[in-house]
């Protein structure tokens, strides 16, 4: 199902470049994201589960097939780091991961470039990596693995253009995000994470 999510999103993406007369800008954003996972992570080792939510440096760059129509990569621009909790034993994982995001935004009021707000709505894909996933405290030294996740994102924000080539943007998206969880080789579950990413850059166009 996420594999044909994610050509859905690709075909999407390269039908709109298609059917573009003429590119207009590009444009390149950095600023801080806060990865918010939802408040249920589910159940892993027969133990309820949850992940804290980290802030960290994000970049991102955009471009704009037509005063509406954006084309968007984003990733956070160093690894993010978080938490596993098990209901009855605390912190039980450390681990980071690095987000990377393709989509398309759809500015329903136009790009704005005279000072106005330009809310948008997108849909993308998100692909993202895990490293230096390790056991902590009660499962210390335990050989600890959890999977890298990719699934779909939609995204709600706004551009306030603040001169004719400098922007500031707000966006709120979420992400499908789901990761099996094994230990010493044995699946003990999956890691619901679904977070919203709420995110805050100032952006340059060209």
């Amino acid at each position: 199902m996420r594999k044909l999510l994610a050509l859905a999103t690709l075909a999407a993406v390269s039908a709109l470049a298609a059917n573009s007369v003429a590119a207009q800008q590009l444009a390149v954003r950095a600023g801080i994201s806060n990865v918010n996972p939802k408040s249920d992570n589910g159940t892993i080792a027969g133990a309820a589960s949850s992940v804290d939510s980290n802030t960290r440096f994000s970049l991102g760059a955009s471009y704009f097939l037509d005063d509406q129509i954006e084309l968007t990569f984003d990733a956070g621009a160093t690894t993010f780091k978080h938490t596993v909790n098990l209901a009855g034993l605390g912190d039980v994982v450390s681990l980071k991961h690095h987000p990377i995001s393709l989509g398309a935004n759809w500015h329903f009021l136009g790009a704005g470039n005279d000072g106005g707000f330009s809310p948008y709505v997108g849909l993308g894909y998100n692909w993202t990596s895990l490293s230096d996933v390790r056991g902590i405290n009660a499962l210390a030294g335990a050989a600890v693995d959890v999977e890298d996740s990719n699934g779909f994102t939609v995204a709600l924000g706004t551009d306030i253009a603040i001169t004719e080539a400098w922007f500031v943007r707000g966006e709120a998206r979420y992400i499908d995000f789901d990761s099996d969880v094994t230990l010493a080789g044995a699946g003990i579950g999956t890691a619901n994470v679904d977070p919203w990413v709420w995110t805050l850059q100032a952006g340059l166009k060209f």
